[in-house]
């Protein structure tokens, strides 16, 4: 069983639905601290002047201490954002899967809980069927694993992958470093990391933006270009056998 696991993320940009393509669970860790002016709330869009290239979208916040954690924190319901970010997307207009898209915002947007997690992990789901993914999507915090303290960061994979029963673990290459592939070897779990490579797709009158949301794919390509995207546009490298490389 090939696991991967991330944080839940806005509207993230394709790379991470090319990860979510490629495993068979993925684990939405949410039992982590928020980092602030991260892609847990926002992410980036193009702007409707061509010249400023893009913009972000932000889902506001209420109040939260410094160290909380994702699924301790609430969407601040006092200001009308969903408003807002439906009219931050209508310059799309002139593209070619603007209705279907918008209805597919809307429906995430349209989500009633103020609990941000949940509304992620259900923008989520709606966003891989959209795009035909078929992975298994759970919840980190509602898993009840008993993974304890661990000793550095790359363990919880290494302890989340070890209590779902994986054989495999994929994380993108960025984080490489986080990981040490003897423990993983040790306990017979395959480590992999896919390095993603997006084509350069048609934005209409923009010159390319790339690692926009994946909103913007979806406004500008077709379900054809879309799922070359997520099956094609990558590589997977396995570590070595010397462990101190990948």
């Amino acid at each position: 069983m090939k696991l991967a696991i991330m944080q839940p993320y806005f509207f993230p940009y394709p790379g991470y639905f090319q990860l979510l393509a490629q495993a068979d669970l993925w684990v939405v860790f949410d039992h982590c601290q928020f980092v602030n002016k991260g892609w847990v709330n926002r992410n980036r869009i193009l702007h409707p002047d061509p010249e400023k290239g893009w913009q972000y979208l932000t889902v506001p916040l209420s109040k939260r201490g410094r160290f909380d954690f994702i699924d301790q924190i609430d969407i601040d319901e006092n200001a009308d954002w969903r408003k807002s970010l439906v009219g931050k997307l209508t310059h799309y207009r002139a593209a070619p899967h603007y209705q279907e898209v918008m209805a597919v915002f809307k429906d995430a947007l349209s989500y009633q809980g103020s609990r941000l997690s949940a509304f992620l992990v259900n923008s989520l789901r709606l966003l891989a069927d959209y795009l035909g993914v078929k992975t298994r999507i759970v919840v980190y915090s509602e898993l009840s694993l008993g993974v304890e303290k661990v000793v550095h960061s790359g363990q919880w994979a290494l302890r989340i992958s070890e209590a779902l029963g994986a054989t495999e673990y994929l994380n993108p290459i960025g984080g490489e470093s986080l990981f040490d592939p003897l423990e993983f070897f040790e306990a017979g779990i395959e480590l992999r990391f896919l390095e993603t490579r997006i084509r350069e797709y048609c934005q209409g009158p923009y010159d390319y933006v790339p690692n926009l949301s994946i909103l913007d794919a979806m406004m500008w390509c077709d379900s054809d270009t879309l799922k070359s995207m997520l099956s094609e546009d990558f590589s997977i490298h396995s570590c070595s056998g010397a462990f101190n490389e990948c």
